[in-house]
């Protein structure tokens, strides 16, 4: 192959070119002598004319003969020269003739040839995507390209949800952080409220200053039905300490395992644009689990108003509303101001920086500064909200373990 082209047609164009040559050159030839032909009929006739004129013979027939010669050796010539023209037009259109029927063919190789190598090259796609999709006995690549598929099914249905108009109007004509807040509080009152009013008066009757002998083992029954209502139901167990080890695992790693890790190993902008991702879903996910959690303490195992009960219940309802806070009113500030923060650092090259922060000329730039230190005063009350919620957490750990018993 020679520029895209097989190697037949470049011989057989080669083989035209050599023929087209040596036709010119002979032609070439033919003209030159014809050119010296005419050249020498023009002297023969004028040095025949030059020998009539000075000739002394008087005979008249002899005068009149050689003009007559000349003018007819002039129409031979110009009969050859005619003939010559023709026969060179007619090669020419000969040449061109075989030049484009030389130029069909190659047009017509390399179009088969392209069209051998496109349906060769569709062949080969075709068996690169057969090879690339799984077999009925793979099941992992089966169940990755299904996940593949759920998750930009997943993405079209929030890009959607994001460009409809009711989504437009509460993110950017009301504030919906108050509203999510109203519809948290009220369902969790709506939830717990006939639960809390149920042990209030229950601890009251039980706590009468005269009880009856058959309405203390009426109690004593109910109370003991109660214990085993509650030994007996293990889904809620079950539901309760599956959100505690998730809410308390998911707070470990982000403290003190996956945040020092990225900050000591990426660079500062890098490890901002990790964060900016994880930090919402982080207060999310805790935030709906510190709920689920109080839901199911108060409507399966809050009994009576005891010290521990106060304390464990005082736990979960901080947990849950400073997640929530956090998630509403302080993670959106701070992204802003972090972008804003890093859009000024990027202009001047700074933020590559690794577990550090060099500030270089912005020291010097109050608009810098001061979004700088709204920056940090918002992440250090985020973060005293995060240890506020790991110290309960732990304190709920600890009353799990006052209760669970290892045989």
């Amino acid at each position: 192959m020679a520029f895209g082209l097989p190697q037949k047609a470049v011989r057989s164009v080669k083989y035209t070119m050599r023929k087209r040559e040596q036709q010119q050159r002979k032609e070439q030839q033919r003209k030159e002598q014809q050119e010296q032909q005419q050249t020498q009929d023009v002297d023969s006739s004028n040095s025949s004319s030059n020998d009539n004129s000075s000739s002394d013979s008087d005979s008249g027939t002899d005068f009149d003969m050689k003009p007559i010669r000349s003018m007819q050796d002039q129409e031979q010539l110009q009969q050859l020269t005619t003939e010559t023209k023709t026969e060179t037009k007619i090669q020419q259109q000969q040449q061109e003739q075989e030049t484009a029927k030389a130029e069909h063919m190659t047009t017509a190789r390399t179009a088969t040839a392209s069209a051998a190598l496109t349906e060769e090259q569709q062949q080969q796609q075709q068996r690169k995507m057969s090879s690339m999709e799984p077999s009925m006995d793979d099941a992992l690549a089966i169940g990755t390209q299904m996940t593949r598929k759920f998750a930009e099914r997943c993405h079209c249905l929030i890009d959607k949800l994001q460009n409809s108009r009711l989504y437009i109007i509460l993110t950017r004509t009301t504030q919906p952080a108050h509203l999510i807040a109203i519809c948290i509080l009220s369902f969790v009152l709506l939830t717990v409220g006939p639960d809390l009013t149920t042990t209030t008066t229950t601890s009251t009757t039980t706590h009468s200053s005269q009880p009856t002998a058959t309405t203390s083992t009426t109690q004593a029954r109910n109370v003991d039905a109660g214990a085993a209502v509650v030994s007996s139901s293990t889904l809620p167990t079950l539901a309760y300490l599956g959100a505690f080890a998730t809410h308390f695992g998911s707070q470990i790693w982000m403290t003190f395992v996956s945040g020092l890790s990225l900050y000591f190993s990426l660079p500062r902008h890098t490890f901002g644009q990790c964060q900016q991702i994880l930090f919402p879903k982080y207060f999310a996910l805790n935030a709906m689990l510190s709920i689920t959690m109080l839901i199911i303490y108060v409507k399966y195992f809050l009994s009576g108003w005891t010290t521990a009960a106060g304390v464990q219940l005082g736990t979960l309802t901080v947990t849950a509303a400073i997640e929530v806070v956090v998630r509403l009113y302080l993670a959106p500030p701070m992204l802003r101001l972090m972008h804003e923060k890093y859009r000024i650092e990027g202009a001047i090259g700074s933020g590559q920086e690794v577990g550090s922060l060099v500030q270089g000329d912005l020291v010097e730039c109050p608009h810098y500064q001061r979004i700088h230190k709204a920056f940090r005063r918002i992440h250090m009350t985020i973060a005293i909200g995060n240890m506020i919620v790991l110290l309960a957490t732990c304190l709920q750990l600890y009353f799990l373990a006052l209760k669970i018993r290892i045989s």
